[in-house]
């Protein structure tokens, strides 16, 4: 039997035709999605609803952008998804896209976050720490502040365990659970956390306007090529300098080191929308790939943040000005040459420092060290090498004399050809100078390694430098002076001849391998060394006569005019060129009224003439907040934030060199980041309080925390039985489960 009947034939005319014979139009035809797909596309044109941020709190909706972003996911970067629509900024104007995000897994987690951030005791987590007993939790906090002092001081993760029993051996009570090196890194991480956390609710926060970027690169002992990166902002009306992150460098180009800075800055969960609408300044050390103008990092920095200010780092601009003055002198650089091989004979020879102290010891003369020089920070290393050499004098020229005889070959030619050299009167009167010249110097530079130093400080500094400079030409400083009249006495040899002695030494004019005398540098000589040096100065610091920098003058209370005429337009047009180059950064309320608040505070700077430092008095301000000038105080914020060196970033190579020593180059990044957080913005031990890096550490937790697990007993030994194993290894969740069941047994933690 045919199946063919239960089937209606289909007839080619029933498609075709509808009811009176006719063929039916296109748009009948059209899908009814379709239809609707062109009315969204051509038509209907959605917006944000205000109503939507009732339903959904977590919505919020950037006005200017036009776009709509999660609130709980960007404060939660760690767990959320950030390639998402709403992480990133949604342009979807549906209550369907809404609800999808809503109900999203990686939202929901966000959700469960921050619900335990704000209220952790609420928490399945959070009660299960409440069941532990307060015993074990005081050992879990001193198990922490161990961790805590193996960062701050910089030692091995392996270490940890024996500080643990060194403490049981004085009688703390600590148990075995948790003594091992990885725990000690666990311990390190949520602390880091809990560390960075505060950083960015710092950099997040709405009193925070400002802030400026700095960053510098180096290569660790592992051979790998790190940028680190600091960032600077007000606190309370002062400037404080904070490490954000130090990030491997994937490529070494412009574009690479500023995907580093950018990975950094999103490493403390700042979005980069935030990010570009606070930072007014970037500063860089010197390096053609970070100060480039096109293609280097300041000029792509420019191109994205128009307002920004580029600057170079003061105090390497310092030690570029004072090498370009000493390399154009050949007697200076002999000098420096002289120098360099004191310090390479006796810094890398135990047996001849030996040998020098024994004759200082002889001589009854103390005997400095003497120290590698630093490229580094030239100026004050240079300082402390001259003085060595000074102090060191006497012995070393008996030291190198007996070695030119007791010793044969090349050290004793080495030895014999420095002796020569340090034994005439062109290098006692250059070390003399040096050292005066250096001093003057090296006190600019501790100025411009200072943390709070501020745009004002910077011309002040100069100018007092300058200063000092330009009367040495005239004053001889105090090491010249004193070895002018102290050092020098004129003998007559027994042939004769007039001579010059210094410290016991005798010195010549003559170089001790030629006949013809030296040329004594004179007054003159050092002269050109002087203006050649303010020349340099001048040069490289010229960009602070330059707007908008030079318009920051202004608010110098010592150039304030006196006369009230002069008063009433001081500073007029300085104010309205920084309103137009930072108008991207302020609310139009704010460029609208400082220029009538410019006013109101050249009164208040008139009252408070040489009251105190200049970083006081406007911190003082800006926390008190008067209305009247609430306003033009965020110029104030910006003169402020404003960094003018990476000094910090060079502290910060500085610990790192020093956590990432040549016997732990395998150390991963996180670990790196981890410790070098801790010791460079870390609280000093005492001060450390644990409460809230234990509370992330329980909530972090993969699995479970096993804080009652027990090493298993050995056969040989007796077991309490009256403890089952069961109980011995209950893990923490399971207290938990108690609690939220309404259990009322209360359970002991043998931790």
């Amino acid at each position: 039997m045919s199946l063919l009947k239960y089937f209606k034939p289909t007839s080619s005319t029933d498609d075709d035709t509808d009811s009176t014979g006719q063929q039916p139009s296109t748009s009948s035809k059209r899908p009814q999605a379709d239809r609707k797909k062109e009315y969204e596309r051509t038509k209907r044109k959605r917006g944000f609803l205000p109503k939507w941020t009732k339903e959904f709190t977590w919505l919020e909706y950037d006005h200017a952008l036009q776009l709509m972003y999660c609130r709980v996911c960007k404060d939660c970067p760690d767990k959320a998804d950030t390639q998402s629509s709403f992480y990133l900024g949604c342009d979807s104007f549906r209550k369907l896209s809404i609800q999808t995000h809503d109900k999203s897994k990686s939202h929901l987690m966000c959700v469960l976050v921050k619900r335990a951030k704000e209220n952790p005791k609420d928490t399945s987590m959070g009660k299960a720490i409440a069941k532990i007993n307060a015993s074990n939790f005081e050992i879990l906090k001193k198990l922490f502040r161990t961790a805590y002092y193996v960062a701050k001081e910089e030692i091995a993760l392996a270490k940890f365990p024996g500080l643990c029993k060194l403490q049981m051996a004085n009688g703390v009570e600590l148990k075995n659970t948790y003594i091992n090196d990885h725990a000690c890194g666990e311990f390190i991480k949520s602390m880091a956390h809990v560390q960075r956390e505060k950083t960015t609710e710092e950099l997040t926060a709405e009193n925070t306007r400002f802030l400026s970027v700095l960053s510098d690169g180096s290569t660790d002992s592992g051979i790998i090529e790190q940028e680190i990166v600091y960032v600077r902002y007000l606190s309370n009306g002062s400037p404080e300098t904070r490490m954000v992150k130090i990030v491997d460098v994937k490529h070494g180009h412009a574009a690479g080191i500023l995907d580093a800075i950018d990975d950094a800055v999103a490493g403390v969960g700042i979005s980069p929308d935030l990010w570009e609408s606070k930072v007014i300044c970037a500063n860089f050390d010197g390096a053609s790939v970070m100060m480039g103008d096109v293609n280097g990092v300041a000029g792509r920095l420019k191109r994205r943040i128009p307002h920004i200010v580029i600057l170079h780092c003061v105090a390497h601009k310092l030690e570029l000005a004072v090498l370009d003055a000493i390399k154009k002198l050949p007697f200076l650089l002999e000098f420096e040459e002289t120098i360099k091989s004191v310090f390479k004979m006796y810094y890398y020879s135990p047996k001849k420092r030996r040998e020098l102290k024994e004759i200082g010891r002889l001589i009854e003369e103390k005997v400095a060290h003497f120290s590698g020089l630093k490229s580094t920070r030239w100026v004050p290393s240079r300082l402390r090498s001259l003085k060595a050499i000074e102090t060191n004098y006497a012995a070393t020229i008996m030291h190198l004399e007996n070695m030119s005889t007791s010793q044969r070959g090349e050290e004793a030619a080495k030895a014999r050809g420095i002796m020569k050299a340090m034994q005439t009167t062109r290098f006692v009167k250059c070390l003399h100078f040096m050292i005066d010249y250096s001093t003057i110097l090296a006190k600019c530079s501790e100025g411009f390694q200072h943390e709070q130093i501020f745009i004002g400080h910077v011309k002040e500094i100069i100018q007092s430098t300058t200063s000092k400079l330009i009367r040495l030409k005239t004053v001889p400083g105090e090491s010249s002076a004193i070895s002018s009249v102290t050092f020098y006495h004129n003998l007559l040899s027994s042939s004769g001849e007039n001579r010059q002695t210094y410290k016991g030494v005798n010195l010549t004019n003559r170089r001790q391998s030629r006949l013809i005398p030296e040329a004594i540098p004179d007054s003159s000589d050092f002269s050109k060394v002087l203006d050649d040096t303010v020349k340099y100065l001048d040069a490289r610091f010229a960009n602070f006569d330059e707007e908008p920098l030079s318009c920051f003058d202004i608010f110098d209370i010592s150039k304030l005019p006196h006369d009230r005429q002069a008063v009433s337009t001081y500073g007029d047009r300085d104010i309205e060129m920084l309103v137009k180059h930072f108008e991207s950064v302020l609310t139009d309320d704010e460029i609208k009224a400082i220029p009538d608040e410019w006013s109101d505070l050249k009164i208040w700077m008139s009252a408070h003439r040489g009251v105190g430092r200049l970083i006081d008095l406007y911190g003082d301000l800006i926390r008190e907040n008067p209305p009247h000038l609430s306003k033009v105080l965020v110029l104030l914020q910006v003169l402020l934030t404003l960094s003018p060196s990476t000094a910090a970033c060079e502290r910060g190579f500085s610990t790192m060199n020093r956590v990432k020593t040549c016997h732990r180059t395998s150390l991963l990044p996180d670990t790196l980041n981890n410790l070098m957080q801790i010791s460079a913005d870390g609280c000093k031990v005492e001060e450390y309080s644990p409460d809230k890096a234990v509370e992330h550490w329980f909530f972090s937790a993969k699995g479970t925390r096993h804080l009652e697990h027990k090493t298993p007993a050995k056969s040989n030994v007796v077991v309490d039985e009256s403890e089952s194993e069961e109980e011995q290894h209950r893990p923490i969740f399971e207290a938990a489960a108690e609690f939220e069941s309404g259990s009322d047994e209360e359970t002991d933690s043998d931790f």
